[in-house]
């Protein structure tokens, strides 16, 4: 009986020793997490400056900065010559995730002969570009940011007395992929709400509504062509046109290094009406032909 008692405690131990590792089943390793999409991150990056004067919805990434160099030239007026120049210099920081701060220095001169006057004039001014990324293509198909932007110029024209203007820009930006990696498409409206003094101060406002494609015809170079019609107002609201201007124009983009952009475009005015002004163009109220150029680094 002892050495059966000893076989059944030996059976026993063995049966509960742990098995060599070979005998145990493999455990295959977790998957990996897929990345997670929010409205800041694109697969698919397009730039801001690919559509001509629309924008792109694009926003820094958080920590990053760049600066601009922009030209803006309009050319035509009715009873007269005018050459509007303007250089706009901006910054631009990824404040936070989906969050872009852009302050800027505004500098500008007019060249203008009305009905055989003199009109030419000087303007300085600042502003601070505030977007808000609230939709990515990625997650959604589409690329929507919002955008506020207060700024103020002091104009000194010839032969009358400074005064300040005060703007503020409340603007939507969309663009989608088309054909990823090739076309795609731009929307924007904005709102500008402007107070011209001296005081009392008068109050105007310029909606505008723009479309545009860009083609990736190679890596880093885009051309566009756009279309965008803007009304402008005699109030702050919708209300009170005082004319009308519908633009089309080309556009070209180039990615000269990996840090440095380049882009240019043109807008001729198509169809236009003045308020008590005959003449199929609105030249009292815009110009009839726009040039923009301009340079942009990232660091």
């Amino acid at each position: 009986m002892p050495l059966r008692l000893a076989l059944l405690a030996l059976a026993a131990s063995a049966a509960l020793a742990p098995a060599p590792a070979a005998d145990l089943p493999a455990r295959k390793p977790a998957p990996a997490a897929p990345p997670a999409l929010s409205a800041c991150t694109e697969s698919d990056s397009i730039p801001i400056d690919a559509f001509g004067f629309t924008t792109g919805s694009e926003v820094a990434d958080p920590g990053s900065f760049g600066a601009s160099l922009s030209y803006g030239g309009g050319f035509g007026a009715r009873d007269g010559r005018q050459s509007v120049h303007g250089l706009q210099l901006q910054g631009s920081y990824g404040l936070w995730p989906c969050i872009e701060i852009g302050p800027y220095l505004l500098g500008g001169y007019t060249d203008a002969t009305i009905a055989g006057m003199k009109a030419d004039a000087r303007g300085l001014g600042a502003g601070l570009e505030m977007k808000y990324r609230l939709l990515g293509r990625d997650l959604h198909g589409l690329g929507l940011t919002i955008v506020v932007d207060p700024s103020f110029n002091r104009t000194d024209p010839t032969g009358a007395g400074p005064f300040t203007t005060y703007n503020t820009g409340l603007r939507l930006y969309a663009d989608t992929a088309l054909i990823r990696g090739k076309l795609y498409a731009a929307l924007n409206l904005s709102q500008d709400l402007t107070w011209t003094g001296p005081s009392p101060y008068q109050r105007s406002s310029t909606l505008t509504l723009a479309g545009s494609l860009a083609w990736q015809v190679a890596d880093g170079l885009y051309l566009s062509g756009e279309i965008r019609h803007q009304r402008r107002q005699n109030e702050l609201g919708l209300g009170d046109n005082l004319g009308y201007a519908t633009f089309a124009g080309p556009g070209v983009y180039w990615q000269a290094t990996k840090a440095l952009a380049i882009s240019a475009a043109y807008n001729v005015q198509l169809a236009g009406k003045a308020k008590g002004q005959p003449g199929d163009l609105d030249i009292s109220n815009f110009s009839q032909h726009l040039v923009k150029l301009k340079a942009a680094y990232n660091f």
